[in-house]
């Protein structure tokens, strides 16, 4: 998992329980901390920082992973904002994950590790998002995919059937929004 990752949640977390905090989580999970945006880091030892965060919190890893995604929305558009440029609507920007935004940060990190996503466009108003990681973070994804609902001002409903954590082989996840709302 790349660094940004890290220091992201470590920001996340820092608004939450402060600094003294954070370094309760990262002596909780055996972390000295020390990330840098660009380095790549074991997946474990992301898992046993939102795991610590989770404990210290009180949330749910699943409500931990959710939250972290709609927070990386706004990170992500302040550090890369040509990743939002062009776009005034949520379905055409997630549409564009894969093709655009995806490419973009292999680009920057040849040595990223990122989940799939295999986008159709069923309506207007609707596409299907197919997630494939065998890191299994959908509630980071859809998480993701609120934060970028809410950039885009955009009332939505989230459908996921499927599900890697259920034994199926990828997550399905139905964006709808209201007509004229995409």
């Amino acid at each position: 998992m790349k660094g940004v990752v890290f220091d992201l949640l470590r920001q996340m977390a820092e608004e939450s329980v402060g600094v003294l905090g954070w370094q309760q989580v990262l002596d909780r999970a055996g972390s000295d901390g020390l990330y840098v945006a660009t380095g790549t880091y074991p997946d474990d030892e992301l898992v046993a920082l939102v795991v610590a965060v989770s404990e210290h919190t009180g949330l749910s890893v699943d409500e931990l992973l959710y939250r972290f995604g709609q927070f990386m929305v706004p990170a992500f558009e302040s550090s890369y904002p040509v990743f939002f440029h062009g776009f005034d609507h949520l379905l055409d920007f997630l549409e564009t994950v894969e093709a655009t935004v995806h490419k973009e940060v292999r680009k920057l990190y040849s040595d990223a590790a990122l989940p799939t996503f295999e986008v159709t466009r069923s309506a207007a108003n609707e596409l299907t998002m197919l997630y494939r990681s065998p890191r299994k973070l959908c509630r980071l994804a859809e998480g993701l995919i609120d934060g970028s609902a809410t950039r885009f001002s955009t009332p939505y409903r989230l459908s996921h059937d499927r599900c890697l954590h259920r034994g199926d082989d990828h997550c399905e996840l139905i964006v709808r929004c209201e007509p004229g709302n995409g």
